[in-house]
């Protein structure tokens, strides 16, 4: 096991580059879900969302 460690200690970069992709895909979705709930919130009640909730969803979904 040792010797399998040692000839391939560099995987260890792209495993961790990769999950820190991953982690933070998961917490834009919840930053977009978030958002979306809210602006569902203000569209069922009718009121008009402010500007800002907008153009975070705008610059979100690029």
């Amino acid at each position: 096991m040792e010797d399998l460690f040692h000839g391939f200690w560099w995987l260890l970069f792209p495993l961790g580059f990769a999950l820190i992709g991953a982690w933070r895909g998961w917490l834009q979705y919840r930053a977009r879900r978030d958002a979306m709930d809210l602006l569902s919130t203000y569209a069922s009640n009718g009121w008009e969302p402010p500007p800002e909730l907008l153009a975070r969803l705008r610059d979100t979904a690029n």
